[in-house]
């Protein structure tokens, strides 16, 4: 079998391509496709994509493409993978042109009954004239991955500091912003494995220690990804009752069927005071960073590895989720 891995790689260390995959991470993926035995071939997802992939002939790609602009863009190398009919690792056009927008996926699974912090979506100031009460929020590029433009200054806590915060951001990222009430609390992530004919695998839940770095106000944020990122901030396994693990698996599960999701994703909620659950996003793009001379570690990757799975494990479990999906054998 001839597998493409298909991605944008990133050149500049910008807020811009932090969702773009570094070498270190396309080696890795490199390393376990060709563990598998079959023969590996990298095609960038860039403006002649359309056409190196048709040259290519693989019979299956390993999708990490984020896209290059448009609100819609990470659902641009599935829709083109349907159209040439070549089969390909993660969720479809539809699941990821909704997953990169935040608002679109609250609105989906608000249908389903899942709770998620009360939201508005401003274009323009004279739109956050009706946001009078709920304070305090937090500001978010509506259609954004990677907590790009977050950090702990986005968070507002009365009218002025809304439309002073608003307005620099829309002038900042032209896109509508996501005006989220903020909940005071523990946060995790959840990330999801396919498996053929099964529920998705719920791989070892992951809590962020707000403790260890107090200074960014309980905001996941870009400065706490990147400035003050650590190993030493998260917990994985998530120390938490088996109560609360069922809850956040089941709620994980829920989300996979409703977004309809493929392979793989990572999952974030927050969890107030009284014990309530929220979803905040969905990544059906999980990154699969893991330099660890670097410090720089993806959560769904840590993830598989607290679950006992080596890189090139993940890898192959990945591309076995998406052949059976198409009827194919690894």
């Amino acid at each position: 079998m001839r597998i493409a891995l298909v991605l944008n790689t990133r050149h500049a260390d910008n807020e811009f391509e932090v969702e773009y995959d570094p070498p270190h991470t396309i080696e890795l993926i490199k390393q376990g496709i060709e563990a598998t035995g079959h023969e590996y071939v990298f095609v960038e997802a860039d403006e002649n994509f359309a056409e190196n992939i048709k040259q290519a002939k693989p019979n299956l790609v390993f999708n990490r493409a984020e896209g290059l602009r448009g609100d819609s863009r990470e659902s641009h190398v599935p829709a083109i993978l349907e159209m040439l009919d070549i089969p390909y690792v993660g969720s479809n056009v539809l699941t990821t042109a909704i997953g990169l927008n935040k608002a679109w996926t609250k609105k989906v699974l608000v249908y389903h009954s899942i709770s998620t912090p009360n939201f508005f979506v401003c274009q323009n100031l004279q739109e956050a004239e009706k946001i009078n009460k709920g304070f305090p929020y937090i500001l978010k590029p509506n259609e954004e991955g990677s907590s790009i433009g977050i950090t702990e200054e986005n968070l507002v806590y009365d009218k002025t500091q809304l439309y002073t915060k608003l307005k620099q951001m829309i002038e900042a990222y032209q896109q509508p912003i996501l005006v989220e009430q903020f909940i005071e609390g523990r946060e995790f992530s959840t990330g999801l494995l396919g498996l053929p004919g099964k529920d998705p695998e719920v791989l070892s839940i992951l809590e962020i220690d707000f403790s260890k770095f107090p200074e960014v106000g309980g905001v996941y944020g870009q400065r706490a990804k990147t400035v003050l990122d650590s190993l030493e901030h998260y917990i994985c396994p998530a120390q938490i009752p088996q109560e609360m693990k069922k809850t956040l698996e089941e709620a994980s599960l829920d989300i996979w069927y409703a977004l309809e999701a493929k392979d793989f994703a990572r999952i974030d909620f927050r969890m107030n005071k009284e014990g309530k659950l929220f979803f905040l996003e969905i990544n059906p793009l999980p990154g699969m960073d893991f330099d660890t001379e670097e410090n720089d570690l993806s959560f769904y990757p840590y993830m598989a590895m607290k679950s006992g799975y080596s890189y090139d494990e993940l890898v192959r479990r990945l591309l076995e989720s998406a052949c059976s999906r198409y009827g194919m054998k690894l």
